[in-house]
């Protein structure tokens, strides 16, 4: 009898083992299940953030980013703002169609990025055709930078198609000075770049 006990006894561990291992099996999928669905979520909302803060066409900032990193941006030295404008952009889609003007653009934000980034520069597109650099550089040392990125720019046109395209631009360079507003230091700089291209265009202003 002794022994029949024991033996109903080792039937019901067995199924009370099967249960607890059938319960921890479903269990380990739903967790896996959550896990899955907690990594596309996040991938999604890392998508969704790169959306509104990175222009679509170029993957620099767009304007939104640009502004949210001009009030994050903590140097401890200078910093130096530099706009740009494409010469005569307009003529280009008009003359060389839309499809052409977007491959220009995708041309001179990755231009931005050999001339700059290396430096630690944070590059936008801020406009249509206008973009803009900040950088850690004071502006005598950051203009020479620039006027050497941009005789390159002049000297080396971007194939495309059966088209050779010339890109050209025009640029106003800003140094912040002490207790500067950021409204009034982009103004300046705004200023600058107006008056490169009221220059004619293809050359470098500093305010």
């Amino acid at each position: 009898m002794g022994s029949f006990t024991n033996n109903q006894s080792l039937a019901i561990l067995c199924v009370l083992l099967s249960l607890v291992a059938l319960y921890l099996g479903v269990w380990s999928f739903r967790l896996s299940q959550q896990i899955g669905l907690l990594k596309t979520q996040l991938q999604v909302a890392q998508g969704d953030q790169k959306l509104a803060f990175h222009d679509f066409l170029t993957g620099l900032l767009n304007r939104r980013g640009w502004d949210r990193s001009l009030r994050m941006f903590v140097p401890t030295g200078p910093q130096t703002l530099v706009m740009l404008d494409l010469d005569q952009f307009k003529q280009t889609n008009d003359r060389y169609g839309h499809r052409a003007g977007d491959r220009v653009l995708k041309e001179f934000a990755d231009r931005l990025r050999i001339g700059f980034e290396p430096s630690g520069a944070i590059l936008a597109r801020v406009g249509g055709e206008e973009f803009a650099i900040l950088s850690a550089q004071p502006s005598d040392l950051l203009i020479e930078s620039v006027e050497l990125w941009l005789e390159r720019l002049r000297s080396s046109p971007f194939p495309d198609s059966s088209h050779s395209i010339v890109i050209r631009c025009s640029l106003g360079v800003a140094q912040r000075t002490e207790g500067e507003s950021i409204e009034d230091w982009q103004d300046r700089a705004d200023r600058a770049l107006y008056e490169a291209k009221a220059s004619g265009g293809n050359c470098v202003r500093l305010a």
